[in-house]
């Protein structure tokens, strides 16, 4: 690898799925095995257990216990009802999200019906290195059909579970899962804007469910200078000092005390859709680098392919130039792309290049008017994995 540069065989694409070490599986509120008490000496997760009333929004959150530097690796998610439910309270899962200290972690989730696979590099290791922020969420909208008193069992897969040390070796894990009640009045569904610095007197939308007039906001780190009831699905708050306000947590309290903790990102509309089902069903996670230019080396080999996702948090349009070059340097195809504001993409390279074969020895330039959020795709459809590929600032 060069720099943010990966170049993958297929045999190095499989290794997250073929290597592991045993995965204890604790119930909360247990210490690990051992010593009583003991810190367990590789990554320990634990997950929230929220009330979430029908018509809400249930946001995963997937915690390390004790700060560990992680490279990358892989985890999955399942959202199963408790065993003798008619019908999931929840819907499909409509977004996910990484957090690093450095903004340098990027991943792709591969959504199902009721589970996902999240694949993530960090090549700062600064991933997994501070407990005030999960390490990601998975947001599931509750039905407004959902019964009060139904449960869900959010469940990290052990037999998912990956994360490499920075010397890649990998940790042995601990997961620690939760579980989901349908119930309560108040939850949060979405922060905007939800990344980047915000300004003194900057509006910040809080939307959800159950808000009341005399609910109270708290910000972490956020000296929020003044708090608005707009409706039960909206509060409005500003800040006295600038704040950068993404994976900051975010807490709306009621008079009764019910509180709705949320960690805000910020979410953008899609692009139309892949017709490459791996590719459709995947979502970008982008790192909080933005680059006007990027190069990537794709891969397209038997069932292995490389995509491409791009993201515009701009508040205007952005437009790109995608040029395939030859191991030679000969431009083989090129195209022009725009994306609307606060609007993602993503796409097999052979969808943005018909006719051409964007495969091994070819190089990707993608070139914007705007600095943008890029990240390659390289999946392969035999085994259902999507990679997260960052550019490379150089050729």
């Amino acid at each position: 690898m060069n720099g943010l540069r990966l170049r993958c065989s297929f045999s190095r694409l499989l290794q997250l799925s073929l290597l592991a070490l045993p995965v204890v599986v604790t119930p909360i509120g247990l210490a690990a095995p051992g010593e009583p008490g003991a810190v367990f000496a590789g990554v320990s997760l634990s997950v929230a257990s929220p009330t979430v009333p029908p018509g809400g929004m249930l946001q995963m959150q997937v915690s390390v216990t004790e700060p560990k530097p992680i490279l990358k690796g892989k985890q999955g998610a399942k959202f199963a009802s408790v065993v003798g439910a008619v019908s999931s309270p929840l819907g499909a899962i409509r977004s996910a999200a990484l957090f690093s200290s450095g903004g340098d972690v990027s991943g792709v989730a591969v959504l199902g019906p009721s589970d996902t696979q999240v694949y993530f590099s960090s090549p700062l290791t600064s991933f997994g290195m501070t407990i005030d922020t999960p390490v990601m969420t998975i947001e599931v909208p509750v039905r407004k059909t959902a019964t009060v008193g139904q449960s869900v069992n959010l469940t990290l897969d052990p037999n998912s579970s990956l994360w490499y040390d920075p010397n890649s070796t990998l940790y042995p894990v601990e997961l620690k899962s939760g579980t989901m009640t349908v119930g309560g009045s108040l939850s949060i569904a979405d922060v905007n804007p939800g990344a980047g610095v915000v300004q003194p007197g900057t509006v910040i939308s809080i939307k959800g469910v159950g808000f009341q007039p005399t609910s109270r906001v708290d910000v972490n780190e956020g000296v929020i200078a003044t708090s608005q009831y707009i409706s039960p699905n909206e509060m409005q708050v500003t800040f006295s000092l600038p704040l950068d306000i993404r994976g900051k947590r975010i807490r709306v309290t009621n008079d009764n005390n019910e509180r709705a903790t949320y960690y805000p990102y910020q979410r953008t509309a899609q692009a139309g859709k892949s017709t490459h089902a791996l590719v459709a069903a995947s979502y970008p996670l982008f790192s909080q680098r933005k680059l006007k230019l990027g190069y990537f080396r794709p891969q397209l080999k038997g069932t292995m392919f490389s995509g491409l996702a791009l993201q515009n948090l701009n508040p205007a349009s952005a437009t790109f130039l995608l040029q395939l070059f030859s191991s030679t340097g000969v431009l083989l195809a090129q195209r022009n792309l725009s994306v609307a504001p606060n609007t993602r993409i993503a796409r097999d390279l052979v969808e943005l290049f018909p006719g051409a074969v964007p495969g091994g020895g070819t190089e990707l330039k993608v070139s914007s008017n705007r600095a943008v959020q890029m990240l390659g795709l390289l999946g392969d459809d035999a085994s259902g994995i999507v990679l997260p590929v960052l550019p490379s600032p150089t050729p």
